[in-house]
């Protein structure tokens, strides 16, 4: 049997609005690359002849896409029912919101090969049990939490004995894990290495410096041992967007990643999706599982330091693998040399997109404060690890974007009064 699990799809995703896509004229450019995206996923799992395909949650970026999106949507399910490939949907948490969530036209339709499930269910099929875990409405009403949701299912799994070795039981989900990587803040180093948390000096796919990363450390999330109770032989989940394997005992483990670059912050990241086949060799890690890059994602650049470093860095890119890219330049120096930066942006904002016809090129600048850089990276971790900021810090991080872009100092105070005043009436409303 062989499953194509796809997840995080975000294909409404609409940020650079106002920026169409140079093929679909109509829509944002980034809406259509993840459009595009999904179709070559769905016209791989047809050429694959797979036997099911899964999409774990999140198939949209918000509750309300556009009626061409949901069009787009229900054409790829359709060519899947075309040649008899059935569907499985689990909703994700940006699927959505109080009231609703936007596969309920699809459900609704009743469709034989297509299966919309808002609550977690067991279901077997062709030989193989399967244990399908959505984001539900009562985790977003906060009826319930999603991890008391996780233990409850869990106890519906043991009472029908659905955690017993008679047949392969795949458990699929959305949600964060304990122990899950947030976001990818590290460059390509063996999957051994991350496995074991260890890097030596012969680990021979080391590639450059390791930079810090994300975990997740909340103990009100599911853990990887969570995982190894239910009795699975894998767990395939949706929410994070790198596409990774967790550390888990008695099971296999992985996040399937995103189908597309969602921010800069992912643009090292290998995109795709993932294919179980019952037939394959295991091989470590992954097990019957293999990870099918799409090799089409929208170049991502970032471009960092000082104006002549970053000049550098643009001159030493492959320009043949940069076509059409977004690029963020992020000027790091002292208000001397801020004057050089401003003064040469333009022009060369102009030389990227004529040598590589970039769609997108912004900038922000970071003139040195050392004290301000600090607490910056004191909230970011916070926001990373507890999935919010607290809301203690949300004006500080507001005064410090307005201390960074605005220089005249009378201009920087009312700017700063403002913002309190806005803050304060949102809070108390």
């Amino acid at each position: 049997m062989k499953i194509g699990i796809i997840a995080d799809c975000h294909l409404n995703k609409a940020v650079y609005k106002t920026i169409p896509d140079r093929v679909m004229v109509g829509l944002p450019f980034r809406t259509a690359d993840f459009m595009r995206a999904f179709e070559y996923m769905v016209d791989e799992c047809i050429k694959m002849e797979v036997d099911l395909v899964v999409i774990v949650g999140d198939i949209y970026d918000n509750f309300d896409p556009t009626n061409e999106v949901r069009g787009f949507f229900s054409s790829q399910i359709r060519k899947l029912s075309d040649v008899k490939i059935p569907s499985i949907l689990l909703i994700g948490n940006h699927d959505v919101c109080m009231k609703h969530h936007a596969l309920k036209d699809i459900k609704e339709l009743g469709l034989k090969n297509v299966k919309v499930y808002e609550n977690p269910s067991i279901l077997e099929y062709k030989d193989h049990r399967f244990l399908l875990f959505p984001y539900s409405l009562d985790i977003e009403q906060k009826k319930i939490t999603i991890k008391d949701e996780f233990s409850k299912f869990l106890g519906e799994i043991k009472s029908k004995g659905a955690d017993k070795k008679d047949m392969p039981t795949i458990f699929f989900g959305h949600f964060g894990t304990k122990g899950g990587k947030m976001n990818d803040y590290m460059d390509t180093i063996s999957l051994k290495a991350i496995l074991d948390e260890t890097l030596t000096d012969t680990t021979t796919t080391l590639t450059k410096k390791v930079k810090k990363e994300f975990i997740n450390h909340n103990p009100n999330d599911i853990s990887c041992s969570d995982l190894d109770t239910l009795g699975a032989d894998y767990v395939v989940l949706g929410d994070y967007h790198q596409h990774q394997v967790l550390k888990t005992e008695k099971c296999i483990a992985m996040y399937t990643g995103s189908i597309e670059k969602t921010s800069m912050a992912e643009r090292e990241q290998k995109k795709g999706f993932v294919l179980y086949d019952s037939n394959a060799e295991e091989i470590e890690f992954l097990g019957k599982c293999r990870f099918i890059e799409y090799s089409n994602c929208r170049p991502m650049i970032e471009l960092k330091g000082d104006f002549i470093t970053i000049k550098k860095q643009f001159a030493d890119l492959d320009y043949s693998k940069c076509q059409e890219a977004i690029v963020k330049i992020v000027f790091e120096g002292d208000s001397e040399d801020l004057v050089g930066f401003s003064i040469g942006l333009d022009p060369f904002k102009k030389e990227i997109k004529q040598k590589i016809n970039a769609i997108h090129v912004y900038h922000r600048q970071v003139v040195k404060n050392e004290e301000q850089a600090e607490q910056a990276s004191i909230i970011e971790q916070q926001i990373m690890e507890k999935g919010h900021i607290e809301e203690a810090d949300v004006i500080d991080v507001v005064k410090e974007m307005i201390t960074e872009q605005i220089q005249e100092e009378n201009e920087r105070k009312i700017t700063i009064s403002l913002a309190e005043e806005i803050y304060e009436e949102m809070r108390t409303n």
